[in-house]
């Protein structure tokens, strides 16, 4: 009985191995890319901020296309993943514990999210198909991140309130219902929570811009006057480099603000079009 026992694993590995050996036969690499160029994109992954992973799914897809290099295709199976990345006992059984499918899935994810961001520009793409554990390496033409951002489309991101006390969450719904009611350029919302202050990094306008496709992010707080106004600092962001295209002072009254705002935003993203990347206005 001890025997059988301790054979379970290597049984349902070997079941493993065969899936893995199978299913690179039908997703072949490139057989021109390097190992030099290999190890270069798995280097600039795993250190790559725009690559989420935690550190043992970093050590984890390290381990699999190092083994894939060396041609080590038995040790790229669940049962080897788990007991020698993941810590395991030589009891681990793959068939009782899903453990390595689950950080796989994350691990896909994460690499799926890397690609969208800095990894457009990498020239080797690493994946990792699913049914297995054996790593894929092949070209792709590197591209500029957002190539191409609708600049009819405008995302509106946080509106902070600032010491106004009348700026809340339904002042920036009221202006995302006016540029709707406006037409003439798509609409999108951004996160809904404030980050540290009311200023947009550029990081986060192109990270907007990409998941948008929107070539304009609507950003900015308000403060109080003291006369029983409110000034609100609006700015528009480029989606596509980060940059700070516009920004202005506009005040009123907490119940007429949204639609002064609107106004001075669609103006200003009108006079911008023409002259971002020589794009003409199409605007009605």
């Amino acid at each position: 009985m001890e025997t059988a026992l301790a054979d379970a694993p290597l049984v349902t590995e070997k079941k493993a191995r065969r899936r893995c050996t199978g299913h690179r036969r039908t997703e072949q690499s490139d057989p021109s890319v390097t190992r030099e160029e290999v190890l270069a994109a798995l280097t600039e992954i795993v250190n790559s901020a725009d690559f989420p992973a935690t550190a043992r799914n970093r050590r984890f897809l390290e381990y699999v296309v190092r083994c894939s290099l060396d041609s080590r295709f038995e040790k790229v199976g669940g049962y080897q993943v788990a007991t020698e990345v993941f810590g395991r006992p030589t009891t681990f059984n793959p068939a009782t514990d899903p453990i390595v499918r689950i950080e796989a899935a994350k691990l896909r994810r994460d690499l799926e999210t890397y690609y969208l961001k800095s990894g457009l520009r990498a020239s080797v793409r690493i994946t990792l198909p699913r049914g297995g554990y054996v790593p894929v390496f092949d070209r792709q033409a590197p591209r500029q991140e957002n190539a191409f951002l609708d600049p009819h489309a405008i995302t509106v991101h946080v509106l902070h309130d600032g010491d106004s006390g009348s700026c809340g969450p339904a002042f920036r719904t009221r202006v995302v219902d006016c540029l709707v009611r406006r037409g003439g350029v798509a609409v999108f919302a951004g996160p809904a929570s404030p980050s540290a202050d009311g200023l947009l990094d550029s990081d986060t306008a192109r990270d907007l811009g990409r998941r948008n496709g929107a070539r304009f992010i609507l950003s900015g707080e308000a403060q109080a006057d003291g006369d029983g106004q409110v000034v609100f600092t609006a700015r528009l962001h480029d989606g596509q480099k980060g940059r700070l295209l516009w920004s202005e002072d506009i005040a009123g009254r907490a119940d007429t603000l949204p639609d002064a705002l609107v106004e001075r935003a669609l103006s200003a993203q009108r006079e911008l079009v023409a002259k971002l990347d020589g794009v003409p206005d199409l605007s009605v």
